[in-house]
């Protein structure tokens, strides 16, 4: 059921932002995800090389999100450290 539900908010957030492969120079101009580039283009790849490259992609989306996991992580126990000493009550 996640598979799904990630599958979907990918191809819905692809659809929304554009779904375009060109790097634009402003912020809002169209473009693609790093994960949408790797569902719109896994089934199309047949090169080792595409392959490869799809997966280096997939491999850098993995530490991005293990970054901001992290990140966000101190920011709770921080924010918690400080909080301790006082009641809610």
């Amino acid at each position: 059921m996640g598979l799904g539900r990630a599958l979907g908010e990918t191809m819905a957030v692809t659809m929304v932002i554009g779904n375009r492969t060109d790097i634009g120079l402003s912020l809002f101009s169209p473009s693609q995800t790093m994960a949408s580039v790797i569902a719109n283009e896994y089934a199309e790849a047949t090169a080792d090389v595409h392959l490869a490259s799809l997966a280096a992609i997939g491999l850098a989306l993995f530490f991005v999100s293990l970054v901001i996991n992290a990140l966000a992580r101190l920011v709770v126990l921080s924010l918690d450290k400080g909080n301790r000493g006082r009641s809610w009550s």
